[in-house]
């Protein structure tokens, strides 16, 4: 949350060395959805005292005021992390301003840090911030380069080895659609994202790649004596990829904003 304004905060630190209490409108995500923009906070100085781990604070770090969590500390200082942020701010204890000791939310429900309530608001955001950390870890750069080859493999094997001995019943249906289109659209549905590395700036250009990937596993199979092609199968594909490409576009959008 940035609350950089120069004079305004003068006058709140005044007040905190003063000893007395502030309230303060959020305006920023980054705390989001512990702290909603919007929600009225209670600030209390420390008064001498020492943060608290877990606790939320309001410090200063490169000419700004922030409010995020406090998550380590350490003989030169505290590290902070908004709960919705992936990066932190290392800062001197003294630079710590006041807790977060109450928010009311715009509807006037009041929340006090020290009850149920807030920790149980708290945890949620946190398990929230642990998904989004593993999705981020696995969908992300370095997540796509580590399975990228594992994924084209098991897509090649699920495409061309000699399945159809199995007994796998494929030929059945599922809300109206056979179990076979189901599946190749399945397999493909991820394609785009591991191709996304082709061309980050020009999306149109790894969807022309995941679909060529779609036409190009299918096309295949025509030519092998133990599996066969079909039509429908190729449109599945393309359908698979091009759905995955849209959820990819819509999670790259609210990702940006």
């Amino acid at each position: 949350m940035d609350l950089n304004n120069e004079l305004y905060f003068a006058l709140v630190e005044s007040q905190l060395e003063e000893g007395r209490s502030v309230k303060l409108t959020l305006r920023g995500r980054s705390m989001y959805p512990t702290l909603h923009e919007g929600d009225t906070l209670m600030l209390e100085p420390l008064a001498g005292k020492n943060p608290v781990l877990g606790d939320v604070y309001l410090f200063r770090c490169g000419g700004m005021h922030l409010l995020h969590r406090l998550i380590a500390m350490d003989e030169n200082g505290c590290l902070f992390q908004g709960d919705n942020n992936y990066t932190t701010e290392h800062v001197r204890k003294e630079e710590v301003l006041a807790r977060l000791v109450s928010v009311t939310r715009p509807g006037g429900v009041t929340i006090a840090t020290h009850s149920s309530q807030w920790t149980a608001v708290c945890r949620r955001s946190l398990r929230r911030k642990r998904l989004k950390n593993n999705l981020v870890r696995w969908c992300g750069r370095e997540g796509r380069a580590r399975l990228r080859p594992w994924y084209f493999v098991a897509l090649g094997i699920l495409m061309w080895a000699p399945l159809n001995g199995l007994g796998i019943p494929l030929d059945t249906f599922v809300l109206g659609l056979r179990m076979d289109h189901l599946l190749h659209a399945s397999i493909l549905l991820p394609c785009a994202l591991f191709l996304f590395d082709l061309a980050p700036r020009h999306l149109w250009v790894v969807w022309v790649a995941a679909v060529a990937v779609g036409l190009t596993t299918e096309s295949v199979q025509y030519l092998l004596p133990y599996r066969g092609f079909d039509i429908n199968d190729m449109i599945a594909n393309t359908l698979g990829v091009t759905l995955g490409w849209m959820v990819m576009l819509v999670v790259r959008r609210r990702w940006n904003r």
